[in-house]
């Protein structure tokens, strides 16, 4: 058909129905944006759940709207987090900086994982830091695949509307009508907190190999130093077959405070039935030896 036909086939369409189809097309993508974008091929690295979930395992989900980004993981557990409470996103070796001063800081749990991970230099990695409904700093930090990264964080900065922060040689895979800062550029929160002072804590107990909780945020196992901000503090250790142990602490600035717990057995069910069993045994001998 040439184009003086197709024009015509044009000029030939009702002036209301042209508008209908126009404003079904702004309906369906105004619904498919509130709706948000979701990925379930998303690894969790870092951030404050405690979880046995394989940092190498892609099998969690991440839902971003435009009123909430909620992540769950592959054991059922899930975060949401408020766009509007997003104070910085990164990506790639910024990223990795990021969340390790926060890391250092103990405000997020290290897994095992991301030791390695300021070892690498670009695995599509993204964090996002915001600020909890207690007002306190956090982070998460994800790793997109080679298919959804770009997705991922066009969806973030869209819904945040806040810059990326990538290392110059990261830029080109950050996507195009994304808004980007130089890295380093401006302070977040882990080199806001780190320009803070710090107290010390030294944390042991016997046996070792404990969990330990701060401020309900898991920070690694016995023996650990923790490096915590100035003021009040719950430590808490936990241990499999062992009775929780709980400390408040004040920490102040330049501090160095050393807590030392014997964690004491629970007896199980199996060591108590047995301890029955040879009670009644004992009684049951010593009845028969009176009969004798």
């Amino acid at each position: 058909m040439c184009l003086h036909a197709r024009l015509a086939c044009l000029r030939s369409i009702p002036t209301a129905f042209f508008f209908r189809v126009v404003a079904m097309i702004l309906c369906l993508t105004v619904i498919s944006y509130a709706q948000g974008n979701s990925w379930s091929k998303v690894r969790y690295i870092g951030g404050t759940l405690q979880t046995k979930v394989n940092p190498k395992d892609w099998d969690n989900h991440l839902t971003v709207t435009s009123e909430l980004i909620t992540f769950k993981l592959k054991d059922g557990q899930s975060m949401e987090i408020p766009p509007n409470t997003v104070v910085s996103l990164s990506y790639g070796q910024e990223a990795h900086r990021k969340v390790g001063t926060m890391v250092a800081l103990g405000i997020l749990l290290t897994p095992l994982a991301l030791f390695g991970l300021f070892h690498k230099s670009r695995s599509h990695f993204i964090a996002i830091e915001y600020v909890t409904a207690d007002e306190k700093k956090s982070a998460l930090l994800l790793q997109g695949d080679g298919d959804n990264y770009r997705a991922i964080l066009t969806a973030l900065h869209g819904v945040t509307e806040m810059p990326i922060a990538v290392a110059e040689e990261d830029r080109k895979y950050v996507p195009s009508g994304a808004e980007v800062v130089a890295g380093n550029t401006k302070p977040g929160i882990g080199e806001r907190l780190a320009a803070q002072p710090t107290g010390m804590v030294m944390v042991a107990s016997t046996p070792d190999g404990a969990d330990v909780v701060v401020d309900d945020v898991f920070l690694g196992n016995t023996p650990a130093k923790l490096s915590l901000q100035p003021g009040k503090h719950v430590v808490k250790l936990t241990l499999a077959g062992h009775k929780d142990w709980t400390k408040e602490l004040t920490v102040s600035a330049g501090s160095s405070i050393t807590l030392s717990a014997t964690l004491e057995a629970v007896r199980g069910r199996s060591e108590a039935s047995s301890f029955v069993t040879s009670m009644i045994v004992s009684i049951v001998g010593s009845v028969t030896c009176l009969f004798e």
